[in-house]
């Protein structure tokens, strides 16, 4: 009996060390999945004030992408919670790119794809400072490129390639972003000089 009430245990404490899998993994795993250095597959949708919001529009700075879930993820909260310290410490580390960031809302508490209002209450819930887009498209955009789960990271370099995503609570810092940008200076470079 002790055994099972320690299983059950770990059973529900899993999702948040770890992330939150959708209840049909294969199904969150389904599209084209993303691939570091090719194009970040590019999306429109509304914000939480309804204003419609494009991923290639933030081109031409260092982007993260935040694939997120809704209350039925605790990590995903968590992660949406320190998205605004996250903004911070990447626009103070270095001033040689500005930053963009943007969050895809998969789903809302019962785990259909969020609306405007739930979108709109979540920002105000966690006290974000970034776009959260949602709708039936976002729904669909955070589905076929997520990770292993919720939430799932996307760092996108200038061009518009992914560099690295992460799916894990709080999976990136600042210095990876900053990192990507050094890996992405030095493939420039190289480009450019004559052989």
């Amino acid at each position: 009996m002790r055994v099972l009430h320690l299983l059950t245990v770990l059973f529900l404490l899993l999702p948040s060390l770890t992330g939150c899998l959708g209840e049909d993994e294969s199904e969150t795993m389904s599209g084209t999945p993303t691939v570091p250095g090719v194009p970040i597959p590019d999306l429109t949708a509304p914000n939480q004030f309804g204003e419609d919001i494009t991923i290639s529009d933030m081109e031409g700075t260092m982007l993260v992408v935040l694939l997120n879930a809704g209350g039925w993820c605790p990590p995903c909260e968590r992660s949406a919670e320190n998205s605004t310290a996250l903004i911070e410490e990447m626009e103070a580390i270095d001033d040689r790119y500005n930053v963009s960031f943007v969050e895809v809302l998969h789903s809302n508490d019962d785990g259909e794809p969020a609306n405007q209002t739930y979108a709109l209450n979540w920002s105000l819930e966690h006290n974000t400072s970034h776009h959260i887009l949602h709708s039936q498209l976002a729904s669909d955009y955070a589905g076929d490129n997520l990770g292993p789960g919720f939430p799932t990271y996307i760092i996108v370099d200038l061009d518009g390639l992914q560099r690295l995503k992460v799916s894990y609570m709080n999976g990136i810092t600042a210095e990876d972003v900053q990192e990507q940008y050094e890996i992405y200076l030095s493939e420039q470079a190289s480009s450019s000089t004559p052989a």
